[in-house]
């Protein structure tokens, strides 16, 4: 697994901040020839939000909600991303007609029977290597599946990409109700992780805001309960803009054996919900935002600030897949 391929991915999903319209899942049917210029991004999907759209296969028109679900069910989705995307960005079509020379669309859903058929449609490629990646706080199914699309494509990878969608309430009122569904979500990402692992794959974790926590807490107990075996096809893992107590994430750290390398922070000052997030927990800052990075010396831990970026999101949360300068950033680290 070479930095370049890691680095790669140090951007995963968003937290929308505002009152704008949420994304909506839009399948769009249409002939081959109306998407010859539309580039089809796949996600594959790992979730336990409970089905409540009414898409024939409960992947389309939204389909997972916020409500969880005790079972952990597998899909994949076809995005075509417009000739006119503009990186960093999604094209959602709002309120006109969908038009896939315009906007993203939905162009094929799946839903699996069960998880050796989910494992046995993901390509292996060269390394059998995939992207897992885990969505933060506030967050729909819906617009966790656009962005993966989003940064894959404006990477340029062909590595598979899978989403691990839990039930965040995708409302900016939700903050309990998504750190419970964190703590609810940990025993189904310990099963992906497993199947992943017992499929000999080879699984880079990313992780942004909230999605860090959940991320931190399920390697934590899969160590400290004899399954570190497991761990070690982990390529790497990147937490992005992380919404932890800092004290906790030493804690995780230390329990965490074997410490999947490479294992990188993306950070910044000037991330606003970081700081909403620690006015809410009483907190003088979280992970993400980290105002002493000397209390991390000891861990195997790189730490890429952004705090000196320009552009991108207005609570700078994320910065490292909507800021140009951010991604060209990451594209130019390289091989080392």
């Amino acid at each position: 697994m070479t930095r370049a391929l890691f680095v790669l991915f140090l951007s995963v999903n968003f937290v929308l901040v505002g009152c704008g319209p949420r994304g909506f899942i839009t399948l769009l049917p249409t002939a081959k020839s109306d998407l010859d210029e539309a580039a089809i991004q796949t996600v594959f999907i790992a979730t336990d939000r409970r089905i409540e759209g009414s898409g024939p296969d409960g992947l389309i028109e939204q389909g997972f909600g916020e409500a969880r679900d005790p079972q952990l069910r597998f899909g994949r989705i076809d995005i075509s991303v417009p000739p006119v995307h503009v990186p960093g960005q999604i094209e959602w079509p709002g309120n006109r007609p969908p038009d896939p020379a315009l906007h993203f669309v939905a162009r094929e859903g799946t839903r699996y029977v069960n998880e050796h058929a989910f494992f046995r449609d993901i390509p292996r490629g060269d390394t059998g290597t995939v992207v897992l990646f885990v969505h933060g706080f506030n967050v729909n199914n819906a617009e966790a599946i656009y962005r993966l699309a989003q940064i894959a494509h404006d990477y340029k990878t062909e590595t598979p990409v899978v989403s691990f969608s839990w039930p965040s309430a995708g409302d900016a009122r939700g903050y309990v109700y998504d750190r419970d569904s964190v703590i609810f979500a940990r025993d189904d990402l310990e099963t992906l992780l497993l199947g992943l692992a017992r499929d000999g794959r080879k699984t880079v974790i990313l992780a942004h805001s909230m999605g860090g926590q959940l991320v931190m807490e399920t390697l934590r107990q899969m160590s400290i309960s004899g399954k570190g075996n497991a761990l070690k096809p982990i390529a790497g893992v990147a937490l992005i803009s992380p919404d932890i107590d800092e004290d906790v994430f030493l804690r995780q750290a230390k329990r965490i054996s074997p410490f999947p390398q490479p294992f990188m922070l993306m950070v910044s000052k000037r991330d606003k919900a970081l700081g909403l997030a620690a006015l809410i927990t009483g907190k003088p800052s979280r992970l993400g935002s980290i105002e002493d990075p000397s209390r991390l010396e000891g861990l195997p831990i790189e730490i890429i600030d952004l705090s000196d970026i320009e552009g991108g999101d207005r609570a700078g949360h994320s910065t490292a897949f909507t800021a140009p300068a951010a991604i060209r950033l990451l594209q130019d680290l390289g091989p080392t």
